[in-house]
């Protein structure tokens, strides 16, 4: 079975970012991020991610998000 999963928290952990300078910098509000980095939603704004994307120079959606196994 596959799970779908945003990775921004390992993104922002591996940029030094905080979801606080995130929110500054895309313009998403810091609770949305965090429900992101928690992987705590029910859907998904592509607007927001393509902010998200932008703000944090990322060119492949792969980098932000993957289907992963679960048992």
């Amino acid at each position: 079975m596959l799970k779908f999963r945003i990775k921004l928290k390992e993104i922002l952990k591996e940029q030094g970012i905080t979801q606080k300078k995130l929110e500054e910098i895309s313009g998403v509000p810091q609770s949305k991020i965090s429900n992101l980095c928690n992987n705590k939603f029910q859907e998904l704004n592509i607007n927001n991610l393509e902010k998200i994307a932008n703000a944090l120079d990322i060119k492949d959606i792969s980098v932000l998000m993957q289907f992963e196994e679960t048992k």
